[in-house]
């Protein structure tokens, strides 16, 4: 005789893959969030530097005090970033837990034949809600990170521009007309 799976099972089983659907674009985005974390950090320690030799007069930079400000622009700007990403990764966390909460009360719900009711649903929808909060913050970080390199930008021309005004420097790179 065949082996037939019931109906309820299979019916649970089918249930159980758009949670497991949900888990694997929530892993993806939990991957890139923590790249996206790990080159801020990065972006930290690189300004950290440059501030500390521009403190100690050991680099042969000109324009030290606008360096030093835009410096300290960038890691404000680098903190709220890092908060961003990091309530992200946080609603991430949670919603991957929601989901495998969902694919467990989905099982759980049908081996106790139908007393959770409502459990896997709310689980599930808690777990849309987390990621969609974390989208949004992940969307905030990135406008902010465009932001920023448009003012890392200014900044160069506008310096090379200075430069150009007290003498002849690295004429062509970055002015008004460059591209960006």
């Amino acid at each position: 005789m065949p082996l037939t799976i019931p109906s309820p099972s299979y019916a649970t089983l089918s249930a159980m893959i758009t949670p497991a659907i949900f888990l694997t674009a929530n892993g993806s985005l939990i991957i890139s969030t923590s790249n996206r974390m790990s080159r801020v950090v990065d972006r930290i320690r690189v300004l950290n530097d440059v501030g500390d030799r521009l403190c100690r007069g050991a680099t042969d930079l000109d324009f030290v005090p606008d360096r030093l400000a835009h410096v300290q622009d960038q890691l404000n700007r680098l903190v709220w970033r890092g908060d961003r990403i990091r309530y992200a990764l946080t609603a991430l966390y949670l919603a991957f837990g929601a989901f495998a909460g969902t694919s467990l009360t989905l099982a759980i719900d049908v081996w106790t034949g139908n007393r959770l009711i409502a459990l896997p649903t709310i689980m599930a929808l808690l777990g849309v809600v987390l990621m969609l909060f974390a989208c949004v913050n992940l969307v905030r970080e990135a406008m902010e990170a465009l932001r920023s390199n448009r003012l890392e930008i200014r900044f160069y021309r506008e310096l090379h521009e200075r430069r150009q005004a007290d003498g002849p420097g690295c004429s062509g790179v970055g002015g008004p007309g460059a591209p960006g």
